[in-house]
C-alpha cells in the first residue's frame, strides 16, 4: 500500500536526515515562487482570484499575497497557487513531474503563518512534500499526462497534501486518510492551458492539499487504496499496467530527488517553448537576418511541445503556449520578457506575420517525467532566408534548467523584476533578505507581513 509507506516517511522523518542541499533547493523554490506571485497578484487572473476569496470570507490566519487581506489557510493557498501560476513564470521539476513550487510553496506559506512556523520547519514540509510527489508521480505522470491531464493539478495535490500533512503534524492513518481524500481531489485539462484555468489547477491543487490534511487532522476518513486500488488515482488517470510501488517507494527517505535541482524560468512561458526562444535570441544576435527577408522558421522539437503548445494566438495567455509567438517576438525584439503576454503584442501584424512562416517538425524524443528524469528534451531552430542561407541552432541544455541553474544573483535579479510593480523598493529588499535567510527565520509571520501587507 503506497499510502501507508508515503505516510511513514512524512510523519517519521526526522529533521536531521534532510540533507542540507535539499533544504537550499527548498528556499530557492519559495524564493522563486514568491516574486512571481507577486507578479502574479496584478495579473488579471491574480486579481478575480483574490477579489472573490475577499468576498467569501473566513477567519483571518493567512496572508493573500500583494493584497492586503487575510483568509483561512486553505482559501490562501488557493489565491497564492493561482497567483504564482498565472504569468506560467514559476518553477519546473521532470523529478516531481509537475511545477513544484506553485503547489507546495502556497500549502507551508498559508499553513506555517497560521501556526507561526519557524523557516526551517516550513523548508521541511516543502521538501517532505517534492519528495512524497515524486514517489507518488514517477510511475504515472507521463502516462496520464499523455491523455490530457495536467499534473500540476493531478500530481501537485499530492505533493500538497503531503507538505500540509507534515506541517499539521498528522499520524500515519491521518495522513493514509489525507492522501485518499486527496486521490479524489486530483484533476486539472490540458485542454484549458492558455486560459486562467491552467493556473486555477496549481492554486486547487495547494487548496485542496491544505483542506485534506486539515479534515485528516479532524477525523474524516477516505479508503485507504485510494491511491493504488484497481477503481483508485493511479487506475483512473491513466496507468493501466500493474505499477511496482514498492520500487516506486524504495528510496523514500534514503536519496532526495529534490537535491537534483529545480528549473527556474528565464521567460514566463511554458517549458516547452524555453529551448527555441534561447536558440532565436543566439541566432538574432550572432546573424542579425532581415526579418523581411526570411522564407520559414523550423523549429525541432518533441512530442511533449506539440501535445502542450496549442495555440496560435490573439490573446496574450495563449501566447504563452505558443512556440510560434515566443519564438516570432524573440526573433523581432531580440528578447522575449514579462510584459510581452499581453493581446495588444500577441497582435502586433509584424508578429502575426512573421507566426505565419514558422513550422513545427518532431525530431526528439519527449522528456520522461519522474525520478530518472533529466529535464526538458533538446529544441532547435533553423532561420531558412529567401536567398537560400541557413542559419541554425541546437538547445541541448535549457537555460535556468537544473543542469544549468540560474545563479542566486540571477534569481534575485528576477524576484526584484517580479516585485516591483507590487512592492515598494524598502520592502522588496526586506523580503529579498528575508527569503535569502529562509531557514534561519524564527516566525515565517515576518515575511508574510512584507508581501502580504498585512
Amino acid at each position: 500500500m503506497i499510502a501507508e509507506q508515503v505516510a511513514r516517511f512524512i510523519a517519521g522523518l526526522a529533521p536531521e536526515k534532510i540533507p542540507l542541499k535539499a533544504f537550499e533547493v527548498a528556499r530557492r523554490g519559495i524564493m522563486d515562487f514568491t516574486g512571481v506571485a507577486l507578479a502574479g497578484s496584478r495579473e488579471e487572473t491574480g486579481k478575480i482570484i483574490a477579489g472573490c476569496i475577499r468576498e467569501m470570507g473566513a477567519a483571518p490566519a493567512s496572508g493573500v499575497i500583494g493584497n492586503s487581506f487575510r483568509t483561512s489557510p486553505h482559501l490562501a493557498a488557493l489565491a497564492n497557487g493561482t497567483m504564482g501560476h498565472a504569468l506560467d513564470y514559476d518553477d519546473l521539476s521532470f523529478t516531481y513531474g509537475a511545477h513544484p513550487s506553485v503547489t507546495l510553496a502556497p500549502v507551508v506559506l498559508a499553513l506555517g503563518e497560521s501556526l507561526g512556523a519557524a523557516g526551517k520547519e516550513v523548508l521541511a514540509a516543502y521538501i517532505v512534500g517534492f519528495e512524497a510527489g515524486a514517489c507518488i508521480s514517477s510511475p504515472v505522470a507521463q502516462r496520464h499526462y499523455l491523455r490530457g491531464w495536467h499534473s500540476t493539478g493531478t500530481v501537485g495535490v499530492m505533493g500538497a497534501t503531503a507538505a500540509a500533512a507534515r506541517l499539521l503534524k498528522l499520524d500515519i492513518h491521518q495522513v493514509i486518510m489525507a492522501l485518499g481524500m486527496a486521490a479524489s481531489m486530483a484533476s486539472g485539462l490540458r485542454q484549458n492551458f492558455g486560459t486562467m484555468t491552467k493556473p486555477f489547477h496549481a492554486g486547487q491543487a495547494a487548496s485542496n492539499g491544505v483542506l485534506a490534511a486539515t479534515l485528516a487532522l479532524h477525523g474524516f476518513t477516505a479508503n485507504e487504496n485510494a491511491v493504488d486500488g484497481p477503481q483508485g488515482y493511479a487506475r483512473v488517470l491513466g496507468c493501466d499496467d500493474d505499477i511496482d510501488w514498492d520500487k516506486a517507494a524504495a528510496s523514500l527517505g534514503k536519496t532526495f530527488v529534490i537535491t537534483k535541482g529545480i528549473g527556474f524560468k528565464p521567460y514566463s512561458s511554458c517549458g516547452g517553448t524555453l529551448g527555441v526562444t534561447d536558440a532565436t535570441i543566439y541566432l538574432r544576435n550572432q546573424h542579425h537576418p532581415d526579418v523581411s527577408s526570411i522564407e520559414e522558421i523550423i523549429l525541432g522539437v518533441g512530442p511533449f511541445e506539440n501535445r502542450s503548445l496549442i495555440h496560435r494566438p490573439h490573446q496574450g495567455l495563449e501566447g504563452k503556449f505558443s512556440l510560434e509567438y515566443c519564438v516570432s517576438r524573440a526573433l523581432w525584439d531580440g528578447a522575449l520578457t514579462l510584459r510581452d503576454f499581453t493581446d495588444e503584442r500577441v497582435n502586433q501584424p509584424e508578429i502575426q506575420n512573421l507566426m505565419g512562416r514558422v513550422r513545427c517538425e518532431e525530431r526528439y524524443p519527449m522528456a520522461v517525467m519522474g525520478a530518472d528524469s533529466s529535464g526538458l528534451n533538446p529544441q532547435s531552430v533553423t532561420i531558412r532566408m529567401k536567398d537560400g542561407r541557413e542559419y541554425s541552432r541546437e538547445t541541448p541544455l535549457v537555460a535556468g534548467m537544473p543542469v544549468s541553474s540560474m545563479t542566486d544573483v540571477q534569481l534575485e535579479a528576477k524576484f526584484r523584476d517580479c516585485a516591483s510593480p507590487t512592492l515598494n523598493s524598502q520592502k522588496a529588499v526586506k523580503a529579498l533578505s528575508i527569503l535569502k535567510n529562509f531557514k534561519t527565520l524564527p516566525d515565517i509571520r515576518e515575511l508574510m507581513k512584507v508581501i502580504s501587507g498585512v
